[in-house]
């Protein structure tokens, strides 16, 4: 550990204190000293050690002798020390009582997953949210999906949990996942089954750890404590470049001859949902004959415009023509009903799992079905 610590100095100033000093086999007193001085001469204010569960417990003499060599390095070197690890090193501290009291002695936390506890709520009505419950509400608002819920139903939360298991990294990941997926599958909104499908095939690496926290065996959770899930950094690069590769279909920049001011008008038009076969000869039209104009003023006309030629466009349709166009409108494919609104009946049947009636899936997950034998007690 000292070693690296000569190879981060010469990594960071392009020095060559490995090669003056670590390689010349001096004692570990030697090398304490030799750090306390490189760190006055730098003014280095604080030495972090990542991955303290590496060092090896066999080659260091035992748990005890490390703990020794960590309060003599922080007595020795005069720095503030953070040493950060996962599970597999709690044993270093918490092997006896002087051990855990000397471990703490500059302050520790042991960072453990979120619990799914429910709201506290007073005598007076006021509620206090639990952890689990703020971060998610939180979390829920940074959304880019044209049909997500404004307020995250339980359902989604419960599910949420018992897929990620409250630990910070999964939660996040899955809900970036499952709003990728909402949006190249057309859904945009966030569901129980989507989420279940984004684990299901998008996070298959973490399946063992999140069966082994799900059982609550320690035994079984100590042997994931290391747990490295590259696979899924992977699948949200995929994700991504598969959106904007939909995205970049059309070219903004060769479509106005790099003119900034008509795609920056294109773009926060479509983002406003006013994309149209007519938007670019409309933009192109306004740019060229307001060429003083403002980009408020601009916007504001170009939408006009836009209105002005669906307007006249509908007049010049024969009404029998729209009214076929509108009956075959209103056709949606089953393989796309997971795309239509939340209280549209095709959207639901989409949602219900394949063991549950359809009927119980409504009495479920809706208010669509009246609940005689519910309703009757209430009343009586």
């Amino acid at each position: 550990m000292c070693l690296h610590f000569f190879r981060a100095i010469d990594q960071a100033l392009d020095s060559n204190y490995e090669k003056k000093y670590a390689l010349k086999r001096h004692s570990i007193e030697t090398l304490l000293n030799l750090m306390r001085q490189i760190s006055n001469h730098h003014a280095i204010g604080l030495l972090v050690i990542d991955e303290i569960q590496h060092l090896s417990v066999n080659k260091s003499g035992g748990a005890e002798k490390m703990l020794n060599f960590f309060v003599t390095l922080v007595n020795t070197v005069g720095l503030p020390v953070v040493m950060v690890g996962t599970p597999k090193a709690r044993f270093i501290f918490e092997g006896d009582l002087r051990s855990a009291r000397r471990g703490a002695g500059f302050g520790s936390v042991f960072w453990e997953q979120m619990t799914q506890d429910p709201n506290i709520i007073l005598a007076d009505g006021k509620i206090y949210k639990s952890e689990w419950n703020m971060f998610t509400d939180n979390l829920w608002k940074y959304q880019w999906l044209k049909k997500a819920d404004v307020i995250l139903p339980d359902d989604v939360r419960n599910r949420w949990y018992d897929l990620s298991q409250g630990i910070l990294d999964i939660v996040v990941k899955l809900f970036v996942l499952a709003q990728l997926k909402a949006i190249d599958s057309g859904i945009e909104r966030i569901t129980v089954k989507l989420l279940q499908t984004t684990y299901d095939e998008d996070l298959r690496p973490i399946h063992p750890m999140i069966e082994a926290l799900q059982s609550g065996r320690s035994d079984k959770i100590a042997e994931f404590s290391d747990l490295v899930v590259p696979d899924i950094d992977k699948k949200l690069l995929q994700l991504q470049s598969k959106l904007h590769q939909k995205k970049s279909e059309f070219d903004e920049v060769s479509e106005y001859q790099g003119c900034e001011l008509s795609i920056r008008l294109h773009r926060m038009l479509v983002d406003m949902g006013k994309d149209s076969p007519v938007l670019v000869p409309t933009v192109k039209k306004a740019v060229s004959e307001l060429p003083e104009a403002s980009m408020p003023e601009l916007m504001s006309i170009i939408l006009e415009w836009s209105k002005e030629v669906k307007v006249g466009n509908s007049n010049l349709k024969d009404d029998s023509q729209t009214i076929d166009r509108t009956k075959k409108s209103n056709y949606i494919k089953p393989k796309d009903w997971h795309t239509l609104d939340s209280e549209d009946l095709r959207y639901q049947f989409t949602q219900k799992e394949k063991d549950h009636s359809f009927y119980e899936h409504l009495k479920d997950s809706t208010s669509l079905i009246f609940d005689i034998n519910d309703w009757l007690p209430k009343v009586s």
